[in-house]
């Protein structure tokens, strides 16, 4: 650093004492005052650089540093300089501050303590990447790359807690005579089914909308913000649209598809997923008694006309 008088050398002299890197910068105009000997002994010059140049260098940046000081614009200051020698790279921190006489600063070599939080936050982020992959893992049906039963569940319990007044359908959708496609074609074509299925009617539906499959050939689709009605001719909206898909086989045949529906309404219908599954299903079950390949709308009324044994014998099956 440049030449120090005799008398502040001898004031100072007890920092060269202290382990820890210390100048003193005057208060009054931009110009340093002292350093001791670990400060000084911070740098390993670069040989373009001599000792003298090296030491402006440094100056200057911590001059540009202070500057928020010596402007009055703040009193204590922090920053990091990166000290790139001719064996390695170290980060320090300035802590600058202004007392009564100096503006103070003293160092800190945080190289360890930085690369410490450089593995913390990668270590972070891997472990963040590989939690959400295991999310997904668990809420994705691997065939078809749609939500499952769970990530259907989570999805409700997240739709009710964020809206005080939910209004939404629930939907089951079954694919009519799947089993056709498996015993005619294989199984290998049943899954190519149910991969192109899903992949339609997720082109089709708004993104506000939920579709998960809940097991085999069925699959559930939430309707944010629709009533019953809204919901039902937006199903057979998609009901039509799929019954013109031509998917060809194995064989020189091409093979169609269409869909049985039943759909409840949150309030109306039930207030928890279950009753709501459960509505629907019964909705779809009488949808494939009266010829399938129709979306019907849950309601008391529709079930009440009906005989009470066959309502009995034949209740919704469980959704598992």
């Amino acid at each position: 650093m440049p030449s120090i008088t005799v008398d502040i050398k001898t004031k100072f002299e007890p920092f060269n004492l202290l382990q820890l890197p210390v100048a003193l910068f005057s208060k009054i105009d931009k110009r340093l005052i002292f350093c001791n000997k670990s400060f000084d002994e911070l740098y390993t010059f670069k040989r373009s650089l001599n000792k003298k140049d090296a030491y402006k260098e440094l100056e200057k940046r911590l001059i540009d540093e202070l500057n928020c000081i010596y402007q009055g614009d703040a009193e204590y200051h922090t920053f990091n300089i990166e000290i790139d020698n001719a064996r390695k790279k170290n980060i320090y921190e300035y802590k600058a501050y202004k007392n009564s006489e100096y503006i103070v600063v003293h160092v800190q070599d945080i190289t360890k303590l930085k690369k410490a939080q450089y593995l913390l936050n990668s270590s972070s982020t891997m472990l963040e990447k590989y939690s959400n992959e295991m999310f997904m893992l668990a809420h994705t049906d691997q065939l078809t790359k749609t939500a499952n039963r769970r990530a259907l569940f989570t999805k409700f319990d997240e739709l009710k807690k964020a809206n005080t007044n939910l209004k939404c359908t629930i939907s089951i959708i079954d694919i009519d005579h799947f089993k056709k496609f498996n015993d005619t074609y294989g199984h290998e074509f049943g899954d190519y089914v149910l991969e192109c299925f899903c992949n339609h009617i997720k082109n089709m539906i708004t993104p506000i909308s939920f579709f998960s499959r809940i097991g085999g050939e069925e699959f559930c689709l939430i309707q944010d913000k629709s009533d019953i009605g809204e919901s039902t001719e937006n199903i057979q909206q998609i009901l039509e649209s799929i019954k013109k898909m031509q998917l060809e086989t194995p064989t020189e045949r091409t093979a169609n598809i269409s869909f049985s529906a039943g759909v409840s309404e949150y309030g109306p219908d039930g207030t928890t997923l279950d009753v709501l599954l459960n509505n629907a299903d019964k909705a779809l079950y009488y949808a494939k008694q009266n010829g399938r390949s129709c979306v019907i709308p849950y309601s008391t009324e529709l079930f009440e006309k009906r005989d009470d044994l066959l309502f009995v014998q034949n209740t919704a099956r469980k959704i598992r």
